[in-house]
């Protein structure tokens, strides 16, 4: 797992409940932060903005090539960056997806989530019949948070899983 403060949780509590069922598996997290809110003495440094886009940008650059040379694939790629979509932004300046999707643009387009797919759809429509039955859709991970119908139900299941976990330390 690679990511920020809630990876690192979850990857623990994974490790915990694994050992407790007595399941022979061990989770790896690796810390990886676009805030640089990950700061602990037993780490020397997280893997950063810069270092994530150009992985990422790597990656993408491959899947763009595959989906290109095999003319039958579409990638929609999940990436890193919970509230600004700076790092889908930067990936696609540096590898010109066919679509990337700006979350604080859904936001101010008071978009809701049919209005994001039926703008992939039309993407995807609109290549096929060029007879592009392939290509590549950036999509950043905190693209729900803005979209207000989630918006309000991500803060409730927010306060839930907090009052939960304040229950069993409890």
């Amino acid at each position: 797992m690679a990511g920020a403060t809630h990876t690192m949780t979850d990857a623990a509590s994974l490790n915990e409940y694994f050992m407790q069922q007595g399941v022979d598996c061990k989770v790896v997290a690796v810390p990886v932060t676009l805030d640089g809110n990950i700061r602990h003495s037993f780490l020397q440094m997280s893997l950063g903005f810069d270092t994530a886009s150009k992985v990422y940008s790597q990656k993408i650059g491959n899947m763009l090539t595959d989906s290109a040379s095999a003319i039958k694939y579409w990638y929609f790629i999940r990436l890193m960056g919970k509230e600004p979509s700076h790092l889908a932004l930067e990936c696609a300046l540096k590898t010109h997806p066919n679509m990337v999707i700006i979350s604080e643009e859904c936001a101010f387009r008071n978009e809701t989530l049919p209005d994001v797919v039926n703008r992939i759809a039309d993407v995807v429509t609109e290549r096929a019949d060029k007879g592009k039955n392939f290509g590549t859709v950036l999509i950043p991970e905190g693209l729900m948070s803005h979209i207000s119908a989630y918006k309000h139900l991500i803060e409730e299941l927010n306060c839930l899983f907090k009052e939960c976990q304040n229950t069993k330390e409890m």
